[in-house]
């Protein structure tokens, strides 16, 4: 095919003059240097389609692929500093999509007749406190329900020791009440004082290390449970706690309501707990919790 030496303008045999520049034309079969030649087929509209579709769906695969995961944050300034408690804990269980509520309440529905299955929210409920505590801004997925029931399985241990321990000093105040009544009510005071204020210190600490040694130990969950900072965490979460029973007599007038502010309490009360921990941290009340991502 012959080209104009002047522009590059390919043209025929027996054109004697370009058609673009009016020079004449030279026998010519490559174009000049420089001159950009489209020399392609042209595509059939069907075939241009696939080949659009082809390319979309590479587009959404690398989309999928350069996700960003989970990162975390546990030492130095906390990066919820500039949220209050509260309000963090109330909104972070649904960022991103209302799934976990969504899916709470149909477990919460099952759990009225297998109540074993509410430990799968308790464990998603440790997974958003363990996310919170490392400084995560990403939620964790609510999926791995196995991995949820065993986490809920932690939960329900650490809670049973405490309740091991009452319980021995319900005797106690019992028998010590039938001797001496003041040092009764004294111990019955001391029972109630342990089975409520530094429980959830250690449940804290459990869930944002996974360490049940330090879930126990004075330097770690007893140094967070005798801190200002646990204080007013503790009776933030009382907050949240009365928040959730108004809400749940409230929403009882939907039937259904109940089922969805039972799962986002437990969740609010975790993330409440995961907040205060990040927060201890920040002021080297408690070590770090460990880097890893919560997925």
């Amino acid at each position: 095919m012959p080209y104009c030496l002047s522009c590059g303008s390919k043209t025929d045999f027996e054109t004697a003059d370009c058609h673009d520049c009016g020079q004449a034309i030279t026998r010519r079969i490559e174009p000049p240097g420089g001159a950009v030649v489209d020399d392609s087929e042209p595509i059939e509209d069907g075939q241009s389609d696939a080949t659009d579709t082809d390319a979309e769906r590479d587009t959404d695969s690398e989309t999928v692929d350069t996700a960003e995961p989970p990162t975390t944050d546990t030492s130095g300034p906390s990066p919820f500093a500039d949220r209050w408690a509260i309000p963090f804990a109330a909104t972070y269980p649904v960022r991103g999509d209302y799934r976990p509520l969504v899916v709470g309440a149909a477990v919460a529905l099952l759990g009225l007749a297998l109540p074993f299955l509410l430990l799968v929210l308790v464990g998603y409920g440790f997974r958003l406190l363990r996310a919170t505590a490392r400084g995560q801004a990403q939620r964790p997925a609510f999926e791995a329900y196995d991995e949820l029931f065993v986490d809920g399985l932690k939960w329900a241990f650490v809670t049973a020791i405490y309740g091991f321990v009452v319980f021995l000093g319900a005797i106690a105040a019992i028998v010590a009440g039938a001797v001496d009544e003041p040092i009764g009510q004294a111990l019955w005071v001391a029972v109630g004082f342990v089975g409520v204020y530094p429980l959830p210190a250690s449940l804290t600490v459990y869930g944002a290390t996974d360490d049940l040694r330090a879930a126990f130990a004075r330097g770690h969950a007893g140094r967070f449970a005798t801190s200002w900072l646990y204080l007013k965490a503790w009776l933030g979460w009382l907050v949240v706690v009365a928040l959730s029973a108004i809400l749940a007599t409230v929403s009882a007038l939907t039937l259904v309501g109940p089922l969805v502010v039972q799962p986002w309490s437990i969740y609010a009360q975790a993330t409440v707990w995961g907040h205060s921990y990040r927060a201890a941290v920040a002021r080297e009340i408690v070590p770090p919790a460990p880097d890893e991502p919560v997925a």
